[in-house]
């Protein structure tokens, strides 16, 4: 099964059917004769070569949970209120997620069964509650990136473990691809945030309280259409 991480995206290879070798024209020595005056000899026609099916492009696809209607908003807030004291404005662009899988690349033809192999998986798994606490942000990274910090509680880290091992187990993904390592979280700035921008901002949401708490009913598998992401399939948490 071609599933490849997003950073090293795989273009399946299509093969190419050669044309039979060309014939040469079949009629009687009279045909022959009046078509080639002379007698000469008939050069052989070139066959047309039937063209190439089209190459099918892979997708970008991660699987994530989403809060609430009602805790959306909050976040969402939360968001536009960054972006416009401190001028980062990218991560308005991501619907609020908590990331379980990050984004990896596979051949749309596997859409059908990961969504049916990801409904079997989630209804094996039971509703949970996610809270959120305060902020954070990864000092040593070149990139910034401010987030909102989500309690590692042994409901959400359980389903991150058993979500990484059946992916492993069912669609061969590497460790590296299906990580051990996880960091419960939700991004509020991002991509454009500047170092300087981050460093006017951070003083104030090092400390600030945020608390937010939400029930999870489904896993989120979400697919790249190119300009943003898009909810491919809602996975019900207890399949009912």
């Amino acid at each position: 099964m071609n599933i490849e991480r997003r950073e090293q995206p795989h273009r399946p290879r299509v093969g190419s059917n050669r044309p039979p070798a060309p014939g040469r024209y079949a009629g009687n020595q009279e045909n022959r004769n009046r078509f080639n005056p002379g007698n000469r000899s008939q050069p052989a026609k070139k066959s047309r070569k039937p063209p190439k099916p089209p190459r099918r492009e892979n997708k970008i696809y991660f699987i994530a949970l989403l809060p609430t209607a009602e805790a959306g908003k909050e976040i969402i807030r939360l968001k536009q209120e960054f972006a416009e004291r401190y001028g980062a404005r990218y991560a308005l662009k991501v619907l609020p997620h908590i990331t379980l899988q990050v984004p990896f690349t596979a051949d749309p033809l596997l859409e059908r069964a990961i969504t049916a192999e990801l409904t079997e998986f989630a209804a094996s798994l039971s509703p949970f509650e996610v809270s959120l606490n305060g902020f954070g942000t990864y000092p040593y990274k070149e990139q910034k990136i401010l987030y909102i910090q989500v309690e590692k509680e042994p409901a959400i880290m359980d389903t991150h473990r058993k979500l990484m091992s059946f992916l492993r187990k069912e669609f061969g993904f590497s460790n590296m691809l299906a990580r051990d390592i996880f960091n419960p979280h939700i991004t509020v700035a991002f991509r454009d945030l500047t170092p300087e921008q981050f460093e006017a901002a951070w003083p104030e949401y090092e400390h600030r309280p945020f608390r937010i708490s939400f029930k999870v009913n489904n896993l989120y598998f979400l697919r790249h259409n190119g300009t943003s992401w898009e909810v491919l399939h809602k996975c019900r948490l207890g399949g009912q």
